[in-house]
């Protein structure tokens, strides 16, 4: 499956990246904000039978959703009842998008020991392995008084720190060039 890349001028251009849990809360806030960076973004919806909630047809509707904008995203799904669902990601993503750069699970806000809560550090540490070399993998959760947006924007600026580090140029360097251009 192809879809068009993002401008290249865009922070996150040339990112694909895979977010597990992508369709609520932080992981929905995380998602449009990774797309608007310029990241191709692989949307997972990871349906449990604790929330009740239809997971693939949720990464479905976000990705039209920001079809919709313009901005670059494709549903997948994992089986929690079939954890290597979650190793073979990263093959399936990077046949239709790439390879993948960068994970970003979200580790769900469940008491710790529940099913839930357990199959979400399970499911990390089998993608962390599946990764292709050089991917980074992050694990997030809401601490405490800190809004989606805040954690959103924490781990999309640990995702640009880290490009920049690589010797991609800044946003606001490229702002600033663009500003400086002759008509």
């Amino acid at each position: 499956m192809f879809r068009q890349a993002p401008p290249a001028d865009l922070p996150l251009a040339r990112s694909v990246v895979l977010v597990i849990d992508a369709t609520i809360g932080i992981g929905r806030v995380l998602t449009r904000r990774l797309c608007l960076a310029g990241a191709s973004v692989a949307v997972v919806g990871a349906g449990h039978r604790e929330r009740g909630d239809d997971a693939a047809a949720n990464a479905a509707f976000l990705c039209k959703e920001l079809a919709a904008l313009g901005l670059v995203a494709l549903p997948y799904r994992v089986d929690v009842d079939r954890p290597e669902t979650v190793g073979a990601l990263p093959g399936h993503i990077a046949a239709d998008m790439g390879p993948v750069t960068e994970s970003v699970v979200v580790l769900a806000p469940a008491p710790a020991g529940s099913a839930l809560a357990g199959w979400f550090r399970e499911a990390s540490a089998l993608l962390s392995a599946a990764l292709p070399p050089g991917a980074r993998h992050i694990e997030v959760t809401l601490s405490d008084g800190m809004s989606l947006k805040e954690a959103a924007d924490c781990v999309v600026g640990q995702l640009l720190a880290d490009r920049r580090y690589r010797g991609a140029p800044p946003l606001w360097e490229r702002e600033a060039s663009r500003a400086h251009r002759s008509p």
